[in-house]
């Protein structure tokens, strides 16, 4: 309904008390009970107009109608100032000539008021827990809380009035007590609170289509409503001499407010309506005008009370509509912006006649070549298809690539519900081929295909990026290669530069230092010893270099011989024992993956000197025609307490290092590793080409997580 607010603060004001929002700027709490005071009391003296005579029941009392408003859209915590100012004005009222005050009655009616308001209000808060939504069944729910709280109000009421009456009462005499009392302080509510709902709330400023549409329509409306209520009303002949006499002339008036103007200008309008023809009631004049008071006066109540229920549930069903029929087009906008200027092929595939799921497939296709037609495209569909841009439905036909890509899968994709994503297919567009890739998803229903929807985003930039970038890369894998033989090459050069140049000159020196020191005279032979033992340093140091640049064996005697010296050499330079099984043609093995092959080993081994806290490796070797598989295990520490090795470091590969070195080579490494059991690595590199097998999931090639 348009009774409703935003769940927006202003302030430190609560949105779910939209009065209390809207007096924040005009004093917060203490402006609202001033405001309501004021506002009350007029109303109360209004009603008391509003009565045939004082001690006639009241046609229509609109107090009650602001205080449940104000009880409504307030804090709980303001309940009992508002309630006191409620007594407290009614009371005085009440006090004032010509009638006197009677103590025993009196008092009593304001109480009956504010228990009418009190469960209308909480009722309400109830049944309409949130305040943003224009629906009808939010007005419904709202004349159902009115009407509660005034039957509760009126069975107190109606015991006051019994208890004020001199004569004897009678059970029937009290039922229309109190259907007097509940018809007026009902009508009450309808006259008053719709209006202070509408104009608190601002939910209107979110939805223009409850902007009033026209100003002089509503002042003529307005002023019609006026004459004519007056012209109805105003005459005390109840002879009716034409059809303008008649009450269904503001009926029919505030029936075509309901439907053209915003909920909030057809409350005030029935409110204005309403006042004028009580008013003018109370002073014996219209239709109703009858000699039993009980008989006008429910009369009068039941017309008013119609016409304020039909009315404002008319005037939030037609804005309800209107903000519906608002959205809609939006959505539609938004959808056909979407679909028409996306820069991705979109387009929707109907179906003539629904196609049964559990059709064979060969006739599934034969259906969609016979009823499915392109009914709806975007402008990026027209690179699929050309005529897409003409206006005609377009047939399923083979000859697209599209429909052809989807066919070939369509066993596929009716085990999915006739969705697929991620097919590929090309088109030749302007003499160029363009790789698209798409998805589609269908529409099933009852066991029935009713239509396809396809989205296609051109690739082909993306996809001459990637083979590019694939160029480049296995180019500078190639130079990482060369370089790698190259350095190779310098390795060896210079390791046989230092064997048969610097090695052999050390060599003599050392021959001729022997000799020098058998002729030396005795204070010498200490002078040259010291030299000899310098000389033995320099040429072991040497020894080191050149087994470092080029182990002994691994150019001319092959892998496996390699190996075994490294096992001699860790065993004796890092007492770490290594067993070396190994059983592999060396014919097999190129010479770049034989010298990669050592230096991975050599850098796993080294990692278990440093790390494993073990004196006992093992190096196994296996090979064939198709694949070279090393394992290096140890019983060690585990993995958990060599996170370290992960890094990349000054002295060392680090494992990502040795992962990327075997990938280079089209090789791959694995790893296993746990706390206190010792760790197992693996490294698999291809012979003559052949295609490793898939990865295990505990492969760490470059760049992965651990």
């Amino acid at each position: 309904m348009a009774v409703l607010s935003t769940k927006q603060q202003v302030g430190s004001f609560d949105s779910d008390n939209p009065l209390l929002a809207a007096m924040a700027p005009y004093g917060g709490r203490i402006g609202l009970v001033v405001a309501f005071a004021v506002a009350h009391t007029l109303l109360v003296l209004l009603s008391y107009e509003l009565k045939e005579s004082l001690n006639a029941p009241a046609l229509m009392w609109p107090a009650v109608g602001l205080l449940f408003a104000t009880l409504w859209l307030t804090p709980r915590t303001l309940w009992p100032a508002i309630l006191a100012t409620q007594y407290a004005i009614e009371a005085v009222i009440a006090a004032l000539p010509p009638e006197p005050f009677d103590v025993a009655t009196d008092p009593f009616y304001p109480l009956a008021n504010a228990i009418d308001a009190t469960a209308g209000a909480c009722i309400a808060r109830w049944l309409i827990p949130d305040l943003q939504r224009v629906r009808m069944v939010q007005a419904l729910r709202f004349v159902g809380a009115t009407a509660l709280g005034a039957a509760i109000g009126a069975l107190f009421g109606a015991w006051v009035n019994v208890k004020d009456a001199t004569e004897a009462v009678t059970f029937t005499q009290y039922l229309h007590q109190a259907q007097i009392w509940w018809a007026g302080n009902w009508l009450g509510h309808l006259a008053v609170a719709p209006v202070v709902f509408c104009w608190v709330s601002t939910v209107r400023y979110h939805h223009p289509t409850l902007a009033l549409r026209s100003r002089v329509e509503l002042t003529g409306l307005a002023l019609l409503l006026v004459g004519f209520s007056t012209y109805v009303f105003a005459t005390s002949d109840r002879t009716i001499s034409s059809l303008l006499q008649m009450p269904t002339v503001v009926t029919a008036l505030m029936i075509y407010a309901a439907v053209r103007v915003p909920p909030r200008w057809v409350a005030g309008l029935f409110t204005l309506t309403a006042l004028i023809c009580t008013y003018l009631a109370a002073l014996r004049m219209g239709p109703f005008d009858r000699p039993d008071i009980f008989a006008r006066t429910g009369e009068l109540q039941t017309f008013l009370a119609s016409i304020g229920v039909i009315c404002f549930a008319l005037a939030v069903s037609t804005a309800e509509k209107h903000i519906a029929m608002q959205r809609l087009r939006e959505a539609e906008y938004r959808y056909r912006s979407f679909v028409e200027l996306s820069t991705e092929a979109v387009w929707r595939v109907e179906l003539e006649q629904p196609m049964p799921v559990t059709l064979p497939l060969d006739q599934q296709i034969a259906w969609l070549r016979r009823h499915a037609h392109v009914l709806e495209a975007s402008r990026s569909y027209a690179q699929l298809d050309p005529p897409a841009l003409g206006g005609t439905p377009l047939p399923w036909q083979r000859e697209r690539a599209w429909s052809t890509a989807f066919e070939e899968r369509l066993g596929t994709a009716a085990l999915k519900g006739y969705c697929l994503d991620g097919l590929r297919f090309a088109v030749d567009i302007q003499g160029r081929s363009h790789d698209f890739v798409t998805s589609f998803c269908g529409v099933v229903q009852d066991g029935h295909l009713l239509r396809i929807w396809g989205v296609a985003r051109d690739i082909t930039e993306l996809t001459e990026l990637n083979a590019r970038l694939v160029r480049e890369q296995e180019r500078l894998k190639m130079y990482a290669r060369q370089l790698v033989n190259a350095e190779e090459k310098a390795r060896r050069s210079i390791a046989i530069d230092l064997h048969d140049g610097i090695g052999q000159t050390l060599a003599g020196m050392a021959m001729t230092l022997d000799v020098a020191r058998q002729h030396a005279p005795s204070d010498v032979v200490l002078l040259v010893d010291e030299v000899r033992a310098r000389l033995r340093d320099v040429q072991e140091r040497t020894r080191q270099m050149i087994t470092d640049l080029s182990p002994p064996g691994l150019y001319d005697l092959g892998l496996v011989p390699a190996l075994q010296w490294l096992a001699v050499y860790m065993r004796g330079h890092d007492r770490l024992g290594v067993e070396l099984d190994a059983d592999v043609r060396e014919e097999w093995i190129k010479l770049d993956v034989r010298v990669l092959v050592f230096k991975l080993v050599r850098e796993l081994l080294r990692n278990v000197v440093k790390h494993a806290g073990v004196n006992h490796a093992r190096v196994m070797v296996r090979g064939d025609e198709l694949q070279l598989r090393i394992e290096v295990s140890d019983q060690g520490k585990g993995f958990d307490s060599q996170i370290d090795m992960f890094g990349a470091r000054a002295n060392g590969f680090g494992l990502w290092s040795i992962a990327d070195r075997a990938q280079e080579v089209g090789g791959h490494f694995t790893m296993e590793a746990s706390l206190g059991r010792g760790s197992r690595f693996e490294l698999v590199f291809p012979l003559k080409g052949s295609q490793l097998p898939a990865a295990s999931d505990r492969s760490y090639p470059a760049g992965s997580q651990a």
